[in-house]
């Protein structure tokens, strides 16, 4: 999981902006990156994984990059129309989107675990929940298997929200990717709670996804040559 990310984060050294757009000079004028928040990946501060990945651009393809909740994201990539959403790919266990999307070389892996009190034991089966009281974050996609798995989900805002009710008892479990959970605890000062680290119950590749447009094919064969060299 995330094999790539030190030789990437030793590749990247750029100044980010504090704020939840920023502008950087555009060779191909129009093309906005739509950024689902995602703790550790995009972020408000500009100091994610992916957002560092992007606007280490600067110098080949620069991008505007604007940072969304997951929701938000999702309906401004509907209505926007030279532009590209990320983290996203074309698995349709994950997304539907239609066949002539471009998409890039994958920026990681991203993985789906079961998250359980600490002291108890790793789970990693989905039906292992059944009639649980299971936590997720709001608008994320979690892929075909988790949600056709019956499971009736408490929705919070965050990975934070969501460890502060297990620890109370409020929740038996809680499902969330990596990195971002992972950040969470750091964030937190805790040690990642028990899951079964060598079964994740959902995995895909975390890419941009782009509407065609000439501007954005250009972008795709700019962003694969830079994540190449960065290697």
């Amino acid at each position: 999981m995330y094999t790539n990310k030190s030789k990437l984060l030793t590749a990247v050294a750029v100044g980010l902006l504090s704020v939840n757009v920023f502008s950087l000079p555009v060779k191909a004028a129009g093309i906005t990156i739509i950024a689902t928040e995602i703790e550790g990946l995009h972020q408000g501060d500009g100091k994610g994984f992916y957002d560092e990945v992007l606007t280490s651009m600067t110098s080949s393809f620069p991008v505007a990059l604007k940072v969304l909740p997951p929701n938000r994201a999702a309906i401004e990539f509907e209505r926007c129309e030279n532009c590209c959403l990320s983290p996203a790919n074309k698995n349709t266990d994950f997304y539907d989107y239609p066949a002539d999307y471009l998409v890039t070389t994958a920026m990681t892996e991203a993985k789906v675990y079961i998250w359980t009190a600490p002291g108890s034991a790793p789970v990693n089966s989905l039906s292992d929940l059944a009639g649980k009281k299971v936590g997720a974050r709001h608008g994320m996609t979690y892929g075909n298997a988790v949600e056709s798995a019956g499971i009736k989900f408490d929705l919070a805002s965050t990975i934070n929200q969501s460890i502060k009710k297990l620890e109370v008892g409020r929740l038996d479990a809680f499902i969330a990717y990596v990195l971002d959970a992972y950040t969470t605890f750091e964030e937190m000062g805790k040690e990642p709670f028990p899951h079964d680290k060598a079964n994740p119950v959902a995995v895909h590749d975390d890419s941009v996804l782009c509407k065609p447009t000439s501007e954005t094919e250009v972008f795709v064969r700019e962003f694969n040559a830079h994540l190449a060299n960065m290697e």
